[in-house]
């Protein structure tokens, strides 16, 4: 699907993106509250949008912050026809907007929006996407059937016990639905047949309530198209089934009503009894739209695709012959939280480590390059004793201190390109390297002030200096300075200065360094790199030993 063509019905929809601003979803709180990695998963169906927002805990599990459901119909003519209204598109572009806004509130790191069939099948699939990239800065993925199916086979594996024994997972969507059997260890099958909810409504069910004619079309299609998927499932040993997805909790909490009890979905697991789910089916044959929208269990929204949904509930009891099916509220979007978390493994655990969402970054992005953790993490430690030691020296706001330590995090990440010039190739790393939690500017400045931590002083000719605003060039040049002498401070890479001690005269400045062994080689380097210093502060720096720590 490409959108170098719009649907007429979706011109609109990019006119006005084009009105609105678009730094909406770059917006990032500059100074984000401490916590462990935070990811939220957006499943753009076609009946429903679903987010759910996650915390990576000490466990490396995760919990969950918020979780949000809205019926949008996406989907409600694309199935058949293949397009997109403009109004489904315009409505679900809202909803993400709000969801992307408490998506930031909870200061996420990480937004991931997958889309299946009706985006997927749709001729103009491709202008929603371009028109939420336009409007809200969100990359939507618009992922195949197979995909879907593996996604929802990871949350339910991790929510669910299977007893070592081989499951079959059955979720009915608005456009198809997926049927999945799998161990513990490993899915054994992934398939996806068009018989979703809604779709099947729009194709078969054209009377209200529906007619004898209308429910044996209906039933053949989807005995048609799900008994070679079933048999299969079944010659891989299935004898449990479980349901997931918004039209398998409805008929379960309408289930869990014959009894007076409370909603069935509000629960991790609950469970569908055969008889109790063919007395809610011969009771939906019965009724019309309008009266199962009061059903006791039933969202009013699901009212006129429900019934098509419990026709292939009903089909699968039949073939699979199952006393109950037990109904997960684990979906696709707590699969894709999951694959995430396998794909980016390192990151995850680094959010353990460090709870500093800026400062996870940026390690991430020095492990990311195989940076030399303990001499980055040993001369950012000398870059901020030396920041607080000499504020009557540089005298620079509090804030500029973390720009500081985060450059000297990152000052040598162009060793991951190669020895000569890697000074330039940190600027470029760290420019470029999708840190997290910053604004542009301290982006700037960071990826400045690791580009000048050696080599020439910044000269007029070099672009992105001059780039900056005069006051940010002088915040440059200071905390480079800073930066340099910490950098020489630490020449053999192996942290032998444990401590320093700085004395401020009207000329001078005196730094005393505590060391582990002899610190000739860290003197010989200060000397050398003290010329920035000297010239940025109109002093001269004076380094002398301490005794042995």
């Amino acid at each position: 699907m490409t959108p170098k063509t719009q649907h007429p019905k979706a011109r609109e929809v990019h006119r006005n993106a084009s009105r609105l601003r678009r730094t909406t979803a770059k917006r990032r709180p500059s100074q984000p509250s401490p916590h462990g990695l935070r990811i939220a998963a957006i499943d753009i169906g076609t009946n429903s949008l679903h987010m759910v927002v996650v915390e990576v805990t000490q466990q490396l599990g995760f919990k969950v912050l918020s979780s949000e459901k809205d019926l949008t119909k996406l989907g409600h003519s694309a199935l058949v026809k293949h397009v997109l209204t403009r109004s489904s598109m315009e409505h679900t572009l809202s909803v993400l907007g709000r969801y992307l806004r408490i998506a930031q509130q909870l200061e996420c790191d990480k937004v991931l929006a997958y889309a299946t069939s009706a985006v997927r099948e749709s001729v103009n699939g491709g202008d929603f996407v371009q028109a939420a990239k336009e409007r809200l800065g969100m990359d939507v993925h618009v992922i195949s059937s197979s995909e879907e199916a593996r996604l929802i086979y990871l949350a339910v594996r991790q929510g669910v016990d299977f007893q070592d024994q081989p499951v079959l997972i059955v979720d009915i969507g608005g456009g198809s639905a997926e049927f999945i059997v799998g161990t513990a260890q490993k899915a054994l099958m992934l398939e996806s047949r068009k018989v979703g909810a809604s779709r099947l409504t729009q194709q078969f069910v054209r009377s209200d309530p529906i007619s004898r004619r209308d429910l044996r079309a209906l039933q053949k299609h989807i005995k048609k198209l799900l008994r070679p998927v079933l048999r299969r499932a079944k010659e891989l040993g299935v004898r449990r089934v479980i349901g997931t997805s918004g039209t398998m909790e409805n008929l379960a909490a309408m289930c869990a009503g014959l009894h007076g009890e409370e909603e069935a979905r509000r629960r991790i697991l609950s469970r569908m009894l055969r008889e109790d789910f063919d007395d809610v089916f011969t009771e939906l044959l019965q009724m019309d739209v309008d009266e199962r929208r009061g059903v006791a269990g039933l969202d009013p929204g699901r009212a006129e695709q429900i019934l098509a949904g419990a026709a292939v509930v009903n089909f699968v009891f039949e073939e699979i012959n199952a006393p109950a099916i037990d109904v997960s509220d684990r979906a696709m979007r707590e699969g894709m939280i999951i694959d995430y978390m396998q794909t980016h493994w390192p990151k995850v655990r680094l959010s353990v480590e460090v709870q500093d969402p800026r400062r996870r970054s940026v390690i991430e992005l020095g492990r990311r390059c195989n940076y030399d953790e303990k001499h980055h993490q040993q001369v950012s430690r000398l870059a901020v004793e030396l920041f607080n030691q000499l504020k009557r020296v540089h005298h620079l706001p509090d804030k500029y201190r973390e720009l500081l330590e985060y450059a000297a995090l990152g000052h040598d990440l162009g060793w991951h390109i190669g020895h000569s010039g890697h000074h330039k190739h940190s600027y470029y790393l760290l420019k470029n390297g999708d840190l997290e939690g910053f604004a542009p500017l301290e982006i700037d400045i960071i990826a400045n002030v690791a580009r000048y931590h050696r080599r020439s002083f910044p000269k007029k000719s070099h672009e992105a200096y001059m780039s900056l605003a005069p006051a940010e060039r002088t915040v440059v040049c200071k905390l480079a300075a800073l930066l340099r002498l910490a950098e020489a401070l630490d020449r053999g890479h192996w942290g032998n200065v444990r401590a320093l001690r700085s004395r401020i005269a009207a000329a001078t400045v005196s730094v005393r360094i505590l060391t582990q062994a002899d610190p000739e080689l860290e003197l010989w380097a200060a000397r050398h790199k003290a010329d920035m210093f000297e010239s940025v502060f109109g002093r001269t720096v004076r380094i002398s030993p301490g005794p042995p720590v």
